[in-house]
């Protein structure tokens, strides 16, 4: 049997059923509304909410952000509300989702144990411990990528590009999936929160509850069911919805709770802090206040306060290191600003000096000041402004919405997975704008999101040319 054999499977085909999505009227700009919308209130939050950054630069901020979130909207407007292709624009994309989910996931299930046991010591995911003790199982966690050489980590960068669509093909494309994608799908999803809650990891846990919400909200406004159906679709998507954040949150307060409480008993302070006075010293993060007046304080019970002010600097505090950032000179870095694992690498093999490179970055710059990087956010701007300054960013704004809406129009139109699995992250970016440079961090969804990328825009180009030549073909026919 050849391969070409084994991909003309069934279970590796996929299905000729609908998607759950449809692109028309309104729906077209779902994506668009939750992911800006999430966007505006981080910048609600920063201005009203429990924590003042104490900016020095407020005008300056503020309107940045403002002319970055128009650019982001006008790019995917373009994109969305460009006229439709003609029918044989829209046909099927010529890659199958059950093939690249099949493939992926089964790549993922060998590398799978050795994964577990570069990230926690174990070979096996430990949920109880995460759950219960997640003091202990943060330490073991970081123990663990500092002592055992991360073989797992470099084999993962290398087929990244395989696993990185098994979450948005499973949720996207579940009607058009083979049987033995869907299980395979399902598993390795649950197998990856098992992971993330054995690290006590609230980013792992986090994201994965964050891709389910969005899939529930898009699935409930852009339903192709007819209106009893639909609506019932609605109640169950938002009844899930709730589910799933209310969980998160449970989970997010425990594992933080914990954690604190592992840091305080580590102290080597004579007098030990509450718990409660922990969190709020690590939610202000030397460089905050208490905003006394917030009406956070008023509508939020003094139990969940502490949890609370935390979560409020997890999504705000990125806008004091960009304001940092604005008022530090730019000094290019041509090309090797934006990602630190780029810049690791490239510097590594041409010999450049990586420490010097740093340095000229915002977020070098800002590190300098005491905002320490990766310890501290400073927003996903100040990374590609260390290539191409704040002006610039506001046109790569647009840029990035401009391809954020034609994959998610490729995804619903032409069925196509790869864009499936480019709308996704873009996706999870937006989310992530307050916070930091979330597809370029690290080297797996680095390097894997960008072949996907590229690849998706190749394929694209290719079936235009052929719409074209088709378009062409026909003219000719009919004269």
């Amino acid at each position: 049997m050849t391969w070409s054999d084994v991909l003309r499977h069934r279970q590796m085909r996929d299905t000729d059923a609908p998607l759950l999505f449809s692109f028309t009227g309104a729906t077209r700009l779902v994506p668009l509304l939750a992911g800006a919308g999430l966007f505006a209130v981080t910048i609600v939050v920063s201005l009203i909410g429990p924590i003042d950054w104490q900016l020095d630069n407020p005008a300056k901020v503020y309107a940045f952000l403002l002319a970055c979130l128009v650019a982001m909207c006008a790019g995917y407007l373009w994109a969305v509300r460009r006229q439709p292709e003609p029918l044989f624009a829209t046909g099927g994309a010529r890659l199958s989702a059950s093939s690249i989910l099949v493939v992926g996931a089964l790549v993922y299930l060998v590398l799978y144990p050795l994964t577990v046991y570069n990230s926690t010591g174990n070979w096996y995911p430990d949920v109880v411990g995460g759950l219960t003790d997640p003091g202990r199982a943060y330490a073991e966690k970081t123990a663990a990528e500092l002592e055992i050489p991360q073989v797992a980590t470099y084999l993962g960068m290398l087929v990244a590009p395989l696993t990185i669509g098994i979450l948005p093909l499973t949720l996207f494309f579940w009607p058009r999936i083979s049987r033995l994608a869907r299980t395979l799908g399902v598993i390795t999803t649950l197998l990856s929160l098992a992971l993330g809650v054995s690290r006590a990891v609230n980013q792992d846990v986090g994201e994965i509850a964050g891709y389910l919400v969005l899939f529930l909200v898009l699935v409930a406004s852009t339903s192709t069911q007819h209106t009893r159906s639909r609506w019932r679709r609605v109640a169950a998507c938002v009844a899930g919805a709730a589910l799933v954040t209310g969980a998160f949150l449970a989970y997010y307060s425990s594992t933080l709770s914990g954690r604190v409480a592992a840091d305080v008993e580590a102290s080597d302070s004579p007098e030990k802090e509450s718990i409660d006075d922990a969190m709020t010293s690590t939610a202000l993060a030397s460089f905050g206040e208490e905003r006394s007046d917030s009406v956070f304080f008023t509508v939020v019970p003094p139990v969940a306060q502490p949890t609370g002010t935390l979560l409020s600097s997890y999504l705000t505090q990125g806008y004091k290191g960009l304001s940092l950032a604005m008022d530090s000179p730019w000094e290019p870095t041509y090309g090797l600003g934006f990602s630190s694992f780029v810049r690791h690498n490239v510097a590594r093999v041409a010999g450049l000096d990586e420490d010097a490179i740093e340095a000229r970055s915002y977020e070098g710059q800002i590190d300098e000041v005491g905002w320490v990087a990766g310890v501290q956010w400073s927003t996903f701007f100040v990374h590609p402004a260390s290539d191409v300054s704040f002006v610039g960013v506001v046109p790569l704004m647009a840029l990035f919405g401009l391809a954020f809406g034609l994959a998610w129009r490729d995804m619903c139109r032409r069925r196509d997975p790869l864009a499936c699995i480019v709308f996704f992250y873009l996706g999870i970016q937006v989310l992530y704008l307050s916070a930091n440079n979330q597809l370029y961090q690290g080297g797996q969804l680095a390097i894997g999101f960008t072949v996907v990328l590229i690849a998706w825009l190749v394929l694209r180009r290719r079936l235009d040319r052929d719409a074209d030549e088709a378009e062409v073909h026909a003219s000719a026919e009919s004269a």
